[in-house]
């Protein structure tokens, strides 16, 4: 992932894109798992107006290397900022039901629609658009997800597309992705490292790690985070006061 030197500007217009996102409707419906979902259309048409309204503009590129292709993320801001989150990868497999441009296009399609609905914290099922290489992209889709430490996973009380789940709604993947941002924002206006930051505002809140938040608690801690980033912009050459920002 890469970014501007600053993100304070489009980490506080992500927030309230998640803020006022309205729900996406689950219109479609997997021929084969048999639950629905939200298309790229659905999502495309709740999202783009609210961060075009809060200034992000989303562009997505398609990436392809040693057998996978896939889509990366970048959000613009109308300060110049920027986060790039990189390519998320999935492995083609060959479907005689499909020409290689129908494969590589569904595959895309899912990418794309995955990566956005985890930076805007989006609940959408996690199916492929096209109905030959669903179950091959569902499949692999949870393999990747338990990789990289999917926060719904491990929850007590369980969690469904639906929300349908006792106690608070989980943090979502974009919003520890917008934390750790912005962690590394103040590390390196602090002049001290990530882990540093991290384990300052763990310490606080008496976890462990960012997955023990639920949404309202990780709102509050971005909207603390982003508070305490521009206080320390207004002193960015005071590097004693600065650090102390790695506490606080």
């Amino acid at each position: 992932m890469n970014m501007s030197e600053s993100i304070k500007n489009i980490a506080a217009a992500i927030t309230k894109v998640q803020q006022e996102l309205p729900a996406v409707p689950k219109d479609i419906t997997n021929p084969i798992t048999h639950s629905k979902y939200a298309n790229l259309d659905s999502i495309n048409k709740a999202l783009l107006p609210v961060t075009s309204k809060n200034g992000i503009a989303v562009t997505q590129y398609p990436v392809s290397s040693n057998g996978e292709i896939g889509c990366g993320t970048l959000l613009l801001h109308t300060s110049g900022e920027y986060i790039d989150y990189g390519p998320y990868m999935i492995s083609i497999d060959k479907n005689k039901r499909m020409s290689a441009a129908q494969e590589g296009g569904s595959t895309i399609t899912y990418a794309k629609r995955y990566q956005l609905s985890a930076i805007f914290g989006i609940v959408s099922d996690a199916d492929d658009d096209g109905e030959q290489s669903q179950s091959n992209q569902y499949q692999g889709n949870q393999q990747n997800r338990g990789q990289q430490g999917d926060p719904r996973q491990g929850q007590s009380g369980g969690y469904d597309s639906n929300h349908n789940q006792s106690g608070p709604r989980p943090i979502t993947d974009g919003q520890v992705t917008t934390l750790i941002s912005l962690f590394k924002a103040i590390a390196e206006k602090g002049k001290t490292d990530l882990p540093t930051v991290q384990n300052s505002y763990l310490r606080q809140l008496k976890i462990n790690n960012l997955n023990q938040l639920d949404h309202e608690r990780a709102n509050q801690l971005t909207e603390q985070v982003i508070k305490k980033l521009e206080q320390m912009g207004g002193r960015t050459n005071d590097q004693s006061r600065g650090t102390n920002g790695t506490t606080h």
